[in-house]
């Protein structure tokens, strides 16, 4: 048995790693999370030069989030490409996906509040020097409704492919450690007896 049965060998945790369904979950996030990124700047442009309206933290935020997101995918791809029997590596791209999960749920908080009118345009803060007709201010807010719906269907996207990698990395973990219990050691060592295939009688020979 391992001396550490709670951390897993590099090699039997490369050997159940799922390198393929891994890599496709780092270019799952890599397009949706610019997809989002290009989807927040949309809103932020209407909302503050078609609109006139100012939603601090939702437009800070979505930023926030995006940051994470990049963060993610880019240590997934470095895992998937270069690492793939670094525990200590898998262990880090696991928590970048919990966080990525966590500001997931964050940002469709505030798309979710939107939609459902619990942040309104009647709620924000007007900018300053901006005058938009009636007709043009309501069809605005129709595009600016649909974007933000793009923008939640993506952050779901996120919030999903991060909680498929947690439940990966926890699979692997728990086969590979197992694995390491059950297996016996590859070079057994043999005291106070013969090893196999040595004779016990002096000078004779076949």
């Amino acid at each position: 048995m391992c001396a550490n049965s709670y951390w897993p060998n590099g090699q039997r945790w490369k050997h159940y790693w799922l390198g393929s369904i891994v890599s496709l979950i780092a270019v799952l996030q890599l397009f949706v999370s610019f997809v989002v990124v290009g989807l927040h700047i949309a809103i932020v442009i209407i909302g503050l030069g078609s609109l006139c309206s100012v939603f601090r933290s939702w437009y800070v935020m979505g930023f926030i989030c995006w940051g994470f997101f990049l963060t993610c995918w880019i240590s997934i791809f470095c895992v998937s490409c270069c690492n793939r029997s670094s525990v200590a590596c898998a262990t880090y791209v696991m928590i970048t996906n919990v966080l990525a999960f966590i500001f997931a749920a964050v940002l469709i908080s505030f798309d979710n509040k939107y939609i459902n009118g619990q942040l309104s345009l009647d709620s924000a803060t007007s900018s300053l020097d901006c005058t938009t007709s009636i007709q043009n201010t309501v069809n605005m807010a129709s595009i600016f409704l649909g974007i933000t719906k793009g923008q939640l269907a993506g952050s779901v996207i996120m919030l999903v492919s991060s909680l498929l990698f947690i439940a990966i990395y926890i699979y692997v973990y728990i086969r590979a450690v197992l694995d390491d219990e059950h297996r016996p050691n590859d070079d057994p060592q043999w005291a106070g007896q013969h090893a196999p295939n040595q004779t016990s009688g002096y000078g004779m020979s076949t």
